[in-house]
């Protein structure tokens, strides 16, 4: 049996007859393989058939020298299997039948077709809402606020809730959350520090706030809601949310605030939000919850 021979301009081959001739050698390899099993089965026949007064001895013999062949042939196998492979991988498959799979016929000359009626346009969806001014608390029960619409298109988003109903909260300090929903990589929340928000200061984002809260003691004049940043100047100032006071000793209010944080060039380390309270008297947050989404 000759083996496989290249053709005299083998340089100047493309890619896809050098793969084919990879692939013919392959073949022919496995062709050898075969006939070297064929001869190891007649060897062995002949010497258990032919000749006379074999003893087991020889025969032992010659079982652990087709043994010994056996395994060699099965380690060149796996190693052609493992170079065919590797070309497959380069290749080309078929292209796709561009054919339908089911043959459309024309229509009929006696029915006229009639266009295709054009597709709706989708519904108008908003991208970013104006920013509403400072708005004051309302009194009890308002109206429910129509909240925020989040586009399905946002990187992450946040949602939190109260850490529990009928907290009490100091002037000048945090309001402490629990997280409920959670989506995306540039908005964290960590239980260690319940009053953060860690934000990505590279990005833009909508933060929308409702708390019912209701003063403990009388109290007069005016307190605001902030949102605190930390380093400062990381965002855009937004504008606070002022509340009076005198109404918040008749009973519990609903406040409703949204802003738009907009980041600034000079930051590029992380930035912390809060929601701080800048008050005389401290107040009672029966339920709060607050959203943050990217822009």
């Amino acid at each position: 049996m000759s083996m496989p021979s290249f053709p005299k301009n083998g340089a100047d081959m493309t890619r896809e007859e050098a793969l084919t001739m990879i692939i013919a050698c392959i073949a022919m390899e496995e062709l050898a393989l075969s006939h070297i099993l064929n001869a190891g089965g007649e060897h062995l026949q002949f010497i258990l058939g032919t000749l006379p007064g074999v003893s087991s001895k020889d025969v032992l013999a010659a079982h652990k020298s087709i043994t010994a062949l056996i395994e060699a042939v099965t380690h060149n196998q796996m190693l052609l299997k493992n170079k065919l492979d590797h070309v497959l991988e380069f290749v080309p498959r078929p292209p796709e039948p561009t054919q339908p799979a089911f043959p459309v016929q024309p229509p009929s000359p006696s029915q006229p077709t009639q266009p295709t009626p054009p597709a709706p346009p989708p519904p108008y969806v908003p991208v970013c809402p104006t920013p509403s001014p400072p708005q004051y608390a309302v009194p009890w029960p308002p109206a429910r606020p129509a909240p925020y619409r989040v586009l399905p298109c946002a990187k992450s988003a946040l949602q939190l809730v109260g850490q529990r109903e009928r907290m009490l909260w100091e002037p000048d300090s945090r309001l402490f959350w629990r997280q409920r929903g959670r989506s995306g990589r540039n908005i964290c929340w960590d239980g260690r520090a319940p009053g953060q928000v860690q934000l990505n200061p590279g990005k833009s984002y909508v933060v929308q706030y409702t708390l019912n809260v209701c003063a403990i003691s009388p109290a007069e004049g005016t307190g605001r809601i902030l949102l605190s940043q930390s380093p400062c100047g990381a965002f855009a100032d937004t504008p606070p949310l002022c509340l009076p006071l005198q109404r918040l000793t008749h009973g519990p209010q609903t406040l409703h605030h949204v802003s738009v944080l907009h980041p600034c060039a000079s930051c590029g380390c992380g930035a912390a939000l809060s929601l701080v309270l800048d008050s005389q008297t401290p107040l009672c947050v029966e339920r709060a919850s607050m959203d943050i989404v990217e822009l």
